[in-house]
């Protein structure tokens, strides 16, 4: 059974890394990495390696903590994009090119090449994004690469992707929507503090309940990764796309309404709103539309044999059962 909350050991390392990151992932150092030649910070780097996160290993749980903790401080590295690779093919360095652009910092790329997954090294045409990332799109070579997988394989690492990128998503949601409180508890006008006008304090309100409900989805979908679950190290195809849809959705509610709170102040560069919007922005981008990948859960919810086999989800322990609307909507399509 899911416990709502992040485990010991999890929130231990998780606590850990995020001393480090409030100590040297400062908005300064952000605002420097994206005037760099990779959009990193090579100090940063080299301290995230050091302690540890170069050779990340365990449940997809750790994985997800240290994803959530890396959006949260913002960090300008590569390690949320590389731990599909570094979880499931025990590979440093390596990120996932299936669905958009990667870091122009990693030494290799994982692609779908006919029905294999090859990894290649990294050449392309750099572009810098409006985050300060520097992305390069890269394109498989006929007969070129290592194979290491079938398209069983990237449906898994897909599904790895879709985990840690909704973590980051959520964590950086999370940071946002704190520094938005923050400022509405010192921020005054006609002589109030703003935090205690009615709509304002409503924005709030309800931008924590969206990232709450993200944060429980990607714990939700990291335990459905769990070999307790019946998972295969990667969430299952349910949970996975339900975690990235619902973190996409939250982190832009958050984002929009902090900038709300903000006025005109949230488009100052002066103020650092624009540091978590524009990366927001940018990191929801990467993968497929979550319009389409909703559109196909609700192909999963239509087919009585995905829907029977569905594990964990809600309260039912194995498979769902349709409303009766639902059945004579079925009845009649048939």
């Amino acid at each position: 059974m899911l416990d709502e909350r992040w485990s010991e050991d999890v929130e231990t390392i998780g606590g850990a890394l995020r001393q480090l990151l409030m100590a040297e992932a400062t908005p300064e150092r952000i605002r420097a990495a994206e005037a760099s030649e990779d959009g990193r910070d090579l100090a940063l780097t080299e301290l995230l390696a050091a302690f540890g996160l170069a050779e990340l290993g365990g449940e997809p749980e750790l994985f997800a903590r240290i994803a959530f903790e890396l959006g949260r401080a913002l960090a300008p590295t590569d390690h949320v994009e590389t731990m599909p690779a570094l979880a499931l093919l025990r590979r440093q360095g390596i990120a996932i090119g299936f669905d958009g652009p990667v870091p122009a910092s990693v030494r290799a790329v994982a692609l779908v090449a006919g029905d294999s997954v090859v990894l290649m090294p990294l050449r392309g045409q750099r572009r810098r994004s409006a985050a300060g990332d520097m992305l390069i799109k890269a394109v498989a070579d006929d007969g070129a690469g290592e194979v290491v997988g079938d398209r069983t394989l990237a449906d898994r690492l897909r599904r790895f992707l879709a985990l840690v990128e909704a973590a980051r998503l959520t964590g950086a949601a999370q940071s946002l929507l704190a520094y938005g409180a923050a400022y509405a508890r010192e921020r005054k006008q006609f002589g109030h503090i703003i935090g205690t006008f009615q709509a304002v304090a409503h924005r709030l309100s309800r931008a924590a309940g969206e990232i709450d409900a993200a944060e429980l989805l990607v714990r939700k979908a990291a335990f459905s990764a769990t070999e307790a679950a019946g998972g295969d190290g990667a969430p299952s195809p349910v949970f996975a796309i339900m975690a990235r849809a619902k973190a996409i959705e939250a982190a832009r509610f958050v984002a929009t309404n902090v900038h709300q709170v903000f006025g005109g102040n949230g488009f100052a560069m002066d103020y650092d709103v624009q540091l978590y919007s524009r990366r927001i922005r940018g990191w929801a981008g990467r993968g497929g539309r979550p319009s389409v990948q909703l559109a196909e859960l609700g192909r999963m919810m239509l087919d009585p044999a995905q829907r029977d086999s569905i594990r964990g989800l809600w309260h039912y322990d194995q498979g769902i059962q349709l409303p009766r609307w639902a059945k004579e909507a079925d009845a009649v399509s048939g």
